[in-house]
């Protein structure tokens, strides 16, 4: 079985260094990238902590040819590109997954989607006003009135706002 790949731009707090990398993991990565796991590197040695750009390949190979690609690429070819997708140059992923939208979604979010393939788990989400107001997967509920609601968290999913 191959493994997916991720092409990914990082950039700095103030926007003005980008850094293409390539991944099997991309959550895994950007936690590395943003907790200086590798010493010495172009992302430690320029706080390149922000991913501001990806693209998924089903094979990682595909992704080493397209990161190779971008990688001769202009600055201003670059920044056309990030614009296309992320025009206000907001964080896209985290260590701790990706946002979509206004929310964030963890991995376990996103590998709770998958399981669900092929089985009898409904998934569900009530949005008012653009605040997650009520949340369900499989039988586990959570209602956004009561006061535990900022404290909840799927044992099946770990879905947050």
């Amino acid at each position: 079985m191959s493994k997916p790949g991720f092409v990914y731009i990082m950039t700095n707090k103030t926007r003005t260094t980008l850094y293409i990398g390539v991944t099997n993991n991309l959550c895994r990565r950007i936690y590395e990238h943003k907790h200086h796991m590798i010493q010495n590197t172009f992302t430690d040695k320029y706080n390149l902590e922000y991913c501001i750009y990806y693209e998924e390949f089903p094979y990682f190979h595909m992704a080493i040819k397209r990161e190779k690609e971008l990688k001769k690429w202009n600055r201003q070819k670059k920044e056309d590109l990030i614009n296309k997708m992320n025009s206000e140059w907001k964080v896209l992923v985290t260590e701790k997954g990706f946002f979509v939208e206004r929310f964030l979604f963890l991995n376990k979010f996103l590998m709770c989607f998958k399981q669900i393939k092929g089985s009898s788990l409904t998934v569900g989400m009530t949005i008012r006003r653009g605040r997650i107001k009520g949340c369900s997967i499989g039988g586990c509920a959570a209602n956004a009135s009561s006061p535990m609601h900022d404290q909840h968290r799927h044992s099946e999913c770990n879905a947050v706002e």
